[in-house]
């Protein structure tokens, strides 16, 4: 490693670069079209394991040699949650029994049968699914138009259960129009979708029946995520602007920090709390916990604004962690100091390490503003990994990164799989606290027996005042309705 020292953050130049690089980014060497970032499947896979796209198709039950088209790991944490199976089946048996209505209607009048007893034309495993997963789909005396009917209010609770898997930066509401058509709720509305579908289902994607109105030009709509999201977005009169959202970041980027990890010796982690997502972050944090890369991190470095987010003290919790939270106050309301005290503090930290003898060399950035690109350009000595957001992030700093080849990856996708369970956790954790640090500290119930007494003007004596408290308030417990109301159980009985 160079030298380097605190005191070059303050030559003529270097202040210059840092003050001026965000609104002067240089143009960046244009990729030829071989560099094109590849498209990613992950948002197509999902879709097409909710309207209910063949097995096949996600190479399951298929050669060693099949090249599916959609993710068999998405298709596998996907079937393992109930409410994305219910989905799954319920628009599987649509497509059937829209595909096959004529058959299916024939067997069911002439030759007296229920779906359940139609395995050329019904899915049956999709019935035996839903049952065990609560919804008994077969019904005695049932029409195949109710049944059509059915479908729809089935999936209308259990679809909005499946946004956890959608990343947020996708418009969940386009999505959602997906499923449901209008009327859909009625005979008449189904049959006039219908209609339309058996006249072009060809065009529908895997000939899948969904709410779409395919254009011949189309093509396979869910070919891959660069494909679908600009046309999704078109059909609901929006656009889709950031492509780097759907592609790879492409083989020059080291787009794993478990690679990024097992080349570093010494690593510190440059959080700019202003500019970052708490509960992403903590994710984060938590999948380098669990894959063993904190025995190199030497310190976390939280870098927060005096206006920021309570969430962080969920990560300051964790004693396991080397981790140091630096709060910064605002001289000027409108200014924030965030980005100067976070670049301090990470020279700081560079120099205490060399000068103890364990020298830093690698160095986690993790924020989605343009501004530190200077700290990074003036350390060659240092191997960056940028961590950033998909709706923080500019293109220009995205062109930055890639065409100077530093490492980066979004964090949204680092963690996307437990991130509603970690916002759980999180919240969980804030409302805990608030209750015993807030409400029930407040709460004394001798103080509350003492009061009552004085309003009475009656006395007791420390014998009989314990005596009263065993025998009728130490049962008591307090719980909280659906409103959020505070309720008192376990009352003792009183004499009318």
């Amino acid at each position: 490693m160079s030298d380097f020292s605190i005191g070059s953050l303050l030559d003529d130049d270097k202040r210059a670069s840092l003050q001026n690089f965000s609104e002067n980014l240089p143009t960046t060497t244009q990729r030829t079209q071989a560099e094109t970032p590849r498209s990613k499947r992950d948002i197509v896979s999902r879709v097409a394991y909710l309207i209910g796209i063949d097995d096949r198709h996600f190479g399951i039950d298929q050669t060693e040699n099949m090249n599916p088209q959609f993710y068999r790991s998405v298709y596998d944490e996907m079937n393992a949650d109930k409410e994305a199976r219910i989905v799954r089946n319920l628009c599987r048996l649509r497509t059937k029994l829209q595909r096959n209505f004529r058959a299916i209607y024939t067997e069911m009048n002439a030759d007296v049968k229920n779906l359940d007893s139609m395995p050329d034309l019904v899915p049956q495993d999709a019935l035996r699914t839903l049952e065990q997963d609560g919804i008994p789909f077969v019904r005695a005396k049932r029409r195949l138009e109710d049944y059509i009917v059915d479908v729809h209010n089935y999936l209308l609770p259990h679809v909005p259960n499946c946004q956890k898997f959608i990343p947020e930066w996708v418009k969940w509401a386009y999505i959602r129009n997906l499923f449901f058509i209008q009327r859909g709720n009625t005979v008449e509305g189904n049959k006039e979708a219908a209609r339309y579908y058996n006249e072009a289902r060809d065009l529908f994607p895997y000939q899948a029946y969904i709410n779409w109105y395919p254009d011949e030009g189309d093509g396979n709509v869910l070919r891959d995520d660069a494909k679908f999201l600009p046309i999704l977005y078109e059909r609901n009169r929006d656009r889709f602007y950031d492509m780097s959202k759907v592609t790879d970041a492409g083989d020059a980027a080291v787009q794993n920090a478990d690679e990024f990890f097992a080349r570093a010796e010494r690593v510190i982690i440059a959080v700019d709390c202003e500019n970052a997502d708490p509960c992403k972050v903590i994710g984060v944090v938590k999948e380098l916990e669990a894959q063993g890369h904190v025995g190199k991190i030497a310190k976390i470095l939280l870098v927060d604004d005096e206006h920021t987010s309570s969430q962080w003290r969920a990560l300051r919790r964790d004693e396991n962690l080397p981790l140091e939270y630096y709060l910064t106050d605002r001289v000027k309301d409108e200014k924030s100091a965030v980005d100067v005290a976070m670049t301090i503090k990470f020279y700081r930290e560079l120099a205490d390490a060399k000068a103890a003898g364990r020298p830093i060399d690698s160095a986690v950035i993790i924020s989605s503003d343009c501004d530190f690109w200077p700290l990074i350009e003036l350390t060659p000595e240092i191997n960056f990994l940028v961590m950033l957001e998909y709706d923080n992030c500019s293109q220009a700093y995205y062109q930055r990164l890639q065409g100077n080849e530093i490492p980066f990856f979004y964090i949204d996708e680092y963690f996307m799989a437990g991130n509603v369970e970690l916002k759980t956790e999180i919240v969980l954790q804030e409302v805990v606290r608030d209750i015993e640090e807030g409400f029930l500290s407040k709460i004394n119930l001798f103080s509350i027996i003492n009061r009552a007494l004085l309003k009475l003007d009656l006395k007791m004596t420390d014998s009989e005042l314990s005596q009263f408290f065993d025998k009728y308030i130490a049962e008591m417990n307090i719980a909280f309705a659906k409103n959020g109301s505070a309720i008192l159980q376990n009352k003792p009985t009183l004499k009318e």
